[in-house]
């Protein structure tokens, strides 16, 4: 599965969570559950109970070489949250909330699971947990929002250590309601600095031109199909937003530009469109 299908797959279970809930709810609330994953000699489970509107008494457990070596509450990241197992009901589609993996090549793997809050739009976040040798145990060393989106962990660049693969929720109703709105892809990669003992994200989006030029080129076709539409909607702007800042990842702002003059003249966009959207791609970091 590529990264982008996989990073689609995880934004479809994320909102069929969000749209179960309420039925979830009207059934007498979510139900207590778990997950557990491994890695190497490192497993860890994930449990819950079940609660009138989000889980209860959420727990990471992790062992090491079969002896457990943290049992913690992790109500602190998940406060009426919502969690879901790997299947979601009749769904075929393949889901998980938790990972075991060596995120930043040391050869500890980290521990992450992922937390909802549920709500129309909102939110995701990713809670890794590393190995601290001195303590013998797990602590939390990041919480890493994505928003309306989600990720995948996946080596996209098969040198042995995997990135974070998603989109970029900064783009949500920024140029078009939510619906219309779109995500140009956000690769991240995890570092621990054992001197500091703090964790490092970076955003390495551009050193992977192939998977922008691939979706760029999608989104170029949903463009130059577009018609004009009702005075005031332009919900293709939403699409164009994303493109532009694409090409702006490829160090092709100006064919950005030329496809924003284009679009002005075919009366897909709003009168200050390429001020408004340049402005925001200079705050977001993608000039």
């Amino acid at each position: 599965m590529s990264a982008r299908r996989a990073m689609a797959t995880l934004v479809a279970a994320v909102a069929l969570a969000i749209a179960a809930a309420p039925a979830a709810q009207a059934q007498g609330g979510t139900k207590a559950g778990s997950i557990t994953k491994s890695s190497g000699t490192v497993s860890a489970t994930l449990s819950w109970k079940g609660g009138d509107f989000a889980v209860t008494e959420p727990r990471l457990k992790v062992s090491r070489a079969g002896t457990v070596v943290t049992d913690i509450s992790v109500a602190d990241v998940c406060k009426n949250c919502l969690l879901v197992e790997d299947r979601f009901g009749n769904s075929d589609v393949p889901f998980s909330i938790m990972e075991v993996a060596d995120l930043d090549g040391d050869g500890e793997p980290e521990v992450m699971f992922d937390t909802y809050s549920g709500g129309a739009h909102c939110c995701v976040v990713q809670r890794v947990y590393g190995y601290t040798a001195a303590t013998d145990s797990y602590r939390r060393t990041l919480s890493q929002y994505w928003g309306n989106t989600s990720y995948s962990v996946v080596d996209l660049d098969g040198d042995g250590t995997p990135e974070l693969s998603g989109a970029d929720d900064v783009f949500a109703f920024s140029f078009s309601s939510y619906a219309a709105s779109v995500f140009p892809p956000k690769i991240l990669t995890y570092r621990f600095d054992t001197a500091t003992r703090k964790a490092k994200v970076t955003n390495v989006t551009r050193r992977f031109p192939a998977i922008i030029r691939t979706d760029a080129a999608r989104l170029l076709k949903v463009i130059r199909r577009a018609k004009r539409e009702p005075q005031g909607m332009n919900e293709i702007q939403g699409t164009i937003a994303a493109y532009v800042a694409e090409q702006y990842l490829l160090g092709k702002g100006s064919v950005g530009k030329a496809e924003i003059a284009r679009a002005r003249k075919r009366g897909l966009t709003a009168p200050g469109f390429e001020t408004k959207l340049l402005k925001f791609l200079k705050r977001a970091g993608y000039r």
